[in-house]
C-alpha cells in the first residue's frame, strides 16, 4: 500500500493596509489536535487532517512582504482556520499575496472581505470596524498564534451571503 500525498486546501485571502485576512478551508480541522501551523515573517505553512474522508492537507505560502508574527492571530473552527495576519509595514496594498507571480489553483480572493484600497463607502467602514473589534477581542483573551484558546471568530460570518438566499421551486 502507498501513502497518498497531501492535498492543497482552498485558501481565501483579502487585505487592508495593515492586515491580511486568510481562511484555510478544511472541514472539521478544529478536531485535528495534530494540525501544524507555522507562521514566520516571510511565510505560512499548514498541515492537518480534515473533511469527511479525513484527508491530509498541506500548503505553504511565501508572502509578498514581511508580516508581524507576534501581532497575528488565528482560530480553528469546524469550517477551517481563520487568520488575521498583521503586515510588518502599514501602507499601500500588496499587489499580490505571494512572493512569486505564479497562479496557485487553490488560492482565491475572498470577496466577502475584499476592499479596494480606494473604496470608502459605509459598508466597507462597517467591515473595518468588525475587523478592529475582532482584533481587540483576540488581544484581550490572550489568544495568540498557535494558541488553541483563540476566541470565536463567528462574527466574521454575520453577513448574509447571496448563497444563503432560498432558491425558487422548480416547475
Amino acid at each position: 500500500m502507498f501513502a497518498l500525498r497531501p492535498v492543497a486546501p482552498a485558501v481565501y485571502w483579502a487585505q487592508r493596509d495593515d492586515v491580511l485576512i486568510l481562511t484555510i478551508q478544511v472541514e472539521d480541522i478544529d478536531r485535528d489536535k495534530n494540525r501544524k501551523v507555522t507562521l514566520n515573517e516571510k511565510s505560512l505553512s499548514f498541515s492537518g487532517k480534515g473533511g469527511a474522508e479525513n484527508k491530509d492537507y498541506h500548503c505553504d505560502i511565501k508572502f509578498f512582504k514581511e508580516v508581524n508574527v507576534e501581532d497575528s492571530k488565528y482560530n480553528a473552527t469546524a469550517r477551517g482556520l481563520k487568520f488575521l495576519i498583521k503586515k510588518k509595514e502599514k501602507g499601500p496594498y500588496w499587489t499580490r499575496l505571494t512572493e512569486d507571480k505564479v497562479k496557485l489553483h487553490w488560492l482565491r480572493t475572498d470577496f466577502s472581505y475584499w476592499k479596494d484600497e480606494d473604496d470608502s463607502d459605509d459598508e466597507d467602514q462597517q467591515r473595518d470596524a468588525n475587523l478592529e473589534k475582532l482584533m481587540a477581542q483576540m488581544g484581550e483573551s490572550g489568544g495568540g498564534l498557535g494558541d488553541g484558546d483563540a476566541p470565536s471568530m463567528d462574527d466574521l460570518d454575520d453577513e448574509k451571503d447571496s448563497d444563503d438566499e432560498e432558491l425558487p421551486d422548480l416547475e
